[in-house]
């Protein structure tokens, strides 16, 4: 058969790309801010000049006009700050934030009314009287004109202010022209500049190198059943002795538990299962069924991964996709604190997906294997029945599994077991990850 294909993704790019994800929100959190300063320069600015050539009429509807503005950006902050986690995005259509976004013009609107119903000389029974309806213009009296126009300047200039200086970041060269403008107007671009490369270069003399905590290899191996994972795991650990598989707990002894590879099972009693679980001590837990129908309680400790590593060097987890979520979701920071006070570590996971072609082959690998195994030996069409309801089951669950793997980000290597001796060579050179020095 074809040799293995390995996609991998170096530990070493791992943190480059974490290091470039953490840039680039901090250049988000600075446009937010940014944003929000030039919002308050601008109603300020605006403001005065506004008093200076229309009067104070125009100058409290340019404010009130940037507070506005500032309203709508600060939601349009929280909305994009909400992307990824609930599934929505600032565009859709019954989004709360986006539609109280589209009304705040309207809010504006009443605003201006409120002030000027508040300051009108005849008071506001007056005011009230004077506003009525003219098709065109429509209501007349509720705002004068040059509120309206200073008002609606205002409500613009602030997310247009934000535009333009996206735009001026994106481009160099504009900030190069800017600098060559003659007069007061491109010595102030210059001179700030200058003060921003000035403070830089003394912030990063500041910056203490920061000490990176021990790392605690885990090497996940999982995938669909019947890819041949154990079959590679078991060879690798033949290979190299620093990888070794962690105790797991049982209340009963049973030969193999649910999504777990070979590690060794320890018998505790149900009293000390049930501790281990309310204390979240359990990185994984499980309630199969024992051989003789009754249930059973099966559970990975986080304190035996974490030993294990210690002694051995790395702990090898074979483990089925199901509980490879688990565990990727486990609280491990916590378990580190409970169970390494005082020490600079962490776990750093090192994850490779085995897979066959298709998930057809799947299907027929787990085929084989139940009929070796008697189920579906017997003849006759209620047996037939009973291994295809199996496998269609199987199907499902395997095709579930690749869709996670594929869109959870969490593997760093696929493995294509269609040669066991290709693929198992690709295992091994994968789990030497484990010692990268930039893990």
């Amino acid at each position: 058969g074809a040799a293995a294909r390995g996609g991998a993704l170096n530990p070493a790019t791992k943190l480059k790309a974490s290091a470039r994800r953490a840039q680039r929100m901090a250049e988000y959190e600075d446009i937010k801010r940014q944003g929000l300063i030039d919002a308050a320069v601008l109603g300020v600015g605006g403001a005065a000049l506004a008093f200076a050539n229309s009067g104070a009429a125009a100058a409290t509807g340019f404010l009130l006009g940037a507070a506005a503005g500032v309203f709508y950006l600060v939601l349009l902050h929280r909305d994009v700050d909400r992307v990824g986690y609930d599934g929505g995005t600032p565009l859709d259509t019954f989004n709360p934030l986006r539609i109280v976004r589209l009304l705040a013009p309207l809010g504006l609107m009443a605003m201006l009314g409120l002030q000027t119903a508040s300051t009108f000389e005849g008071g506001f029974d007056q005011w009230l009287a004077g506003v009525h309806w003219v098709p065109g213009p429509n209501f007349v009296g509720f705002v004068d004109r040059p509120t309206v126009y200073a008002a609606l300047v205002g409500y613009v200039l602030v997310p247009l202010a934000m535009q333009v200086r996206g735009i001026v970041g994106a481009l160099p060269e504009a900030k190069d022209v800017i600098q060559a403008i003659p007069g007061s107007f491109g010595v102030a671009a210059k001179m700030t500049k200058e003060a921003q490369q000035k403070e830089a270069l003394k912030q990063a003399a500041t910056l203490k190198p920061v000490r990176k905590a021990k790392a605690l290899p885990v090497f996940i191996v999982s995938g669909p059943r019947g890819t041949g994972k154990s079959t590679l795991i078991q060879r690798l650990k033949e290979a190299d002795p620093r990888f070794r598989e962690p105790d797991w707990v049982v209340t009963r002894d049973i030969e193999q538990g649910p999504g777990a590879g070979s590690g060794r099972r320890i018998v505790v009693s149900e009293g000390d299962y049930k501790a281990l679980k309310k204390t979240k001590s359990l990185a994984v837990s499980y309630r199969p069924y024992g051989e003789e129908g009754e249930q059973v309680d099966f559970g990975l400790p986080a304190a035996s991964v974490i030993a294990t590593v210690k002694e051995a060097g790395v702990c090898l987890l074979d483990v089925d996709p199901p509980t490879a979520r688990q565990l990727l979701e486990y609280r491990w920071d916590r378990a580190l604190e409970a169970l390494a006070p005082g020490e600079d570590v962490e776990l750093a996971f090192v994850c490779v997906w085995v897979s066959v072609n298709s998930i057809d082959t799947v299907v027929e690998r787990n085929r084989a294997q139940l009929q070796m195994n008697g189920t579906g030996a017997a003849a006759g069409a209620e047996a037939d029945d009973a291994l295809e309801k199996q496998l269609a089951s199987i199907r499902r669950q395997a095709t579930a599994d690749m869709e996670w793997a594929l869109t959870s980000g969490r593997f760093d290597f696929t493995i294509v077991n269609e040669d066991v001796d290709a693929a198992s060579a690709e295992l091994q050179k994968d789990a030497q990850y484990c010692f990268d020095e930039n893990l």
